[in-house]
């Protein structure tokens, strides 16, 4: 192996692999969300966290899957 392939091979040991969204335990509807902030006209980050909740459900397969 030359040089460039052992750092890409490094490279992609330090790569995260890819996350299940089953495996989330909340859902958060950001296109919802966003709107929300919109209509308000202030942005999501000063959004309360009761505002927030409002667009978060709990992913019901997560639990599912954490008890296989």
């Amino acid at each position: 192996m030359n040089g460039q392939m052992n750092n890409y091979n490094s490279y992609m040991q330090k790569t995260y692999s890819p996350i299940d969204v089953n495996t989330l335990p909340y859902f958060v509807n950001m296109k919802a969300l966003r709107n929300y902030a919109k209509e308000k006209g202030v942005p999501i980050s000063s959004l309360t966290d009761s505002e927030k909740k409002q667009f978060t459900k709990i992913n019901l397969a997560s639990s599912k899957v954490s008890n296989s």
